[in-house]
């Protein structure tokens, strides 16, 4: 799957703050997810992710990094971009 476009703004800031986009392996025909990561380092870390559901973005976040259900959703968006910018306002990031 190819992951959407982003604007060159919002593309920038993303590499500038280390995070990253990437497309979830081996989905099913109709089923898009887009993961949001952060390079923090010596590693990646989970900040959430993007689901494409009948026409819409549904945008979840971690909120709990430590907790047993720890994204939350975060809203429905018709736009993809709109999606990404409401996972990384929503999430807890906790070192």
């Amino acid at each position: 799957m190819a992951i959407p476009e982003v604007s060159m703004a919002l593309r920038q800031s993303l590499e500038r703050h280390r995070f990253s986009l990437r497309p979830q392996p081996e989905v099913r025909p109709g089923e898009e997810t887009v993961h949001v990561v952060l390079d923090n380092g010596g590693g990646t870390l989970h900040v959430g992710h993007v689901d494409h559901h009948l026409g819409l973005w549904c945008a979840f976040a971690v909120v709990r990094p430590h907790g047993l259900f720890r994204s939350d959703e975060v809203g429905q968006h018709e736009a993809f971009e709109d999606a990404v910018l409401a996972v990384l306002m929503s999430f807890t990031h906790v070192e």
